[in-house]
């Protein structure tokens, strides 16, 4: 786990390596795991959702300026949904490090997307956590441009 924990901090970087390890832990770890890990992501998931919701209907108003709101909220839509999620987790590699239960491995969780994006979502909370909303905007805007 520490390997990979720091071959991924090398991708994105952490202050708080914890927070990049608690992002990775999948609910069925946990139920898996009880006596190694006592908490899931599911938390950090919830705040990234909310921070990928915010700021990708940002950068739509800023890049914009001449859409409408149906079409910024259509747009923001195919941003953040499953599958692009899922398509952004996969771009940079971070499938690998989520950590499964032995069932969910065993039935393709690393490539179901709803599993990617959810973890994608709960990095983007841990990054928030550690850095601020700032930090948060500039690894995203790249990833919505």
């Amino acid at each position: 786990m520490r390997e990979q924990l720091n071959e991924l901090l090398e991708k994105i970087s952490f202050q708080d390596a914890s927070l990049l390890q608690l992002a990775l832990i999948h609910r069925t770890y946990l139920y898996e795991n009880p006596t190694e890990v006592s908490v899931d992501n599911n938390r950090l998931e919830f705040l990234g959702d909310a921070l990928l919701n915010f700021l990708s209907g940002e950068y739509l108003y800023r890049k914009y300026q001449k859409m409408t709101e149906g079409e910024m909220t259509q747009k923001r839509s195919s941003l953040v949904d499953n599958q692009q999620l899922a398509k952004f987790t996969i771009d940079l590699n971070l499938g690998q490090f989520i950590l499964l239960s032995k069932g969910e491995e065993s039935q393709g969780g690393r490539e179901n997307n709803s599993l990617l994006s959810d973890a994608f979502e709960a990095i983007i909370g841990a990054y928030y956590i550690d850095y601020g909303i700032e930090a948060v905007r500039n690894f995203l805007v790249p990833i919505f441009a």
